[in-house]
Order: structure tokens, then sequence, then C-alpha cells
């Protein structure tokens, strides 16, 4: 992936989830279903983790994701075919759009190249409750990294 490129109607309903969600991070998914661009907003359920195992999950959702139930169906549709998934999302509340080491991690899962390799991470920076910047970044397996790449909103 060279670029990502979202309409706009997308763009607004992303920067209205991570400012709804502050201080806390945001996440969700952007699907095309029939030829339309759809954001899932994704329920962040990191503080349940942390508060039933803060030795295993130390962050909570200040500072950290762990996407909820809704994105279940989102995955499974993708696999069946009857959905694309475009890219995934979150925010980062009172620091830059960057794609950090936690995030890589989330993406891979575990193993050594991500489950969804063509689809882009989107990070949104929100300061006071306000959205600063938002950035996009690709698998590139060559690097076997995450860079970041354009993003384009039509």
């Amino acid at each position: 992936m060279k670029e990502l490129v979202l309409d706009e109607s997308s763009r607004s309903e992303i920067e209205e989830h991570a400012r709804a969600c502050y201080p806390e991070e945001c996440c969700g998914i952007v699907v095309e279903k029939a030829g339309r661009l759809e954001v899932v907003r994704v329920t962040n359920v990191q503080n349940e983790y942390h508060a039933r195992d803060p030795v295993t999950f130390p962050r909570t959702a200040r500072t950290a994701y762990k996407m909820g139930p809704e994105a279940l169906p989102v995955l499974r549709d993708a696999e069946r075919g009857s959905c694309r998934i475009h890219a995934f999302y979150h925010s980062h509340p009172d620091h830059d759009a960057y794609f950090s080491a936690e995030d890589r991690a989330a993406a891979l899962a575990g193993w050594d190249e991500p489950s969804y390799p063509d689809a882009g991470q989107i990070v949104v920076s929100v300061r006071n409750g306000e959205v600063r910047d938002m950035k996009a970044f690709a698998w590139d397996p060559e690097a076997a990294d995450f860079l970041e790449i354009p993003l384009r909103w039509r």
C-alpha cells in the first residue's frame, strides 16, 4: 500500500470518535461493503483487562487499547469476503500520531507479519479533546515493519 485514501465522512466519523473517547484511546475499523466505506466504532476494553489482571495488562485505556466484541463480526465478514478492511484506527490522547512499539505488537498479534497486511493503520493525535493530527501506516514486507504512508481524503 503506497497511500491510504478514504472519504471525508470517514474522516469526520474517526475524528468524532476520537474526541468522544478522550481522554482515553478510541479504536475502530474502516471497512468497505458493497462499494461504500463504513467506520465501525469498537469499544476499547483495555480497562476491563487491566482491572482483571493489572500485572499482565499494566496499561489502562488512557495509554492503550484492546478491541471489544464489535470487532469480531467485522473480522469474520472480512474473512468470508463480504467486506474489505481498509484500515484499523486508534487515538493517542495527548500524544503525537505515531506508530508505537505497542501499536506494532498489537498489529502483529505475536506473529512475524500482521493478520491483515493490506489494511492500513491510522493513528489520531488528540490533545485537550481536539484532533491535532492523523497519520497512516502500512505494512512493508521488505522492511518487516509498518512505515508511514500518505493519508488522503476524497
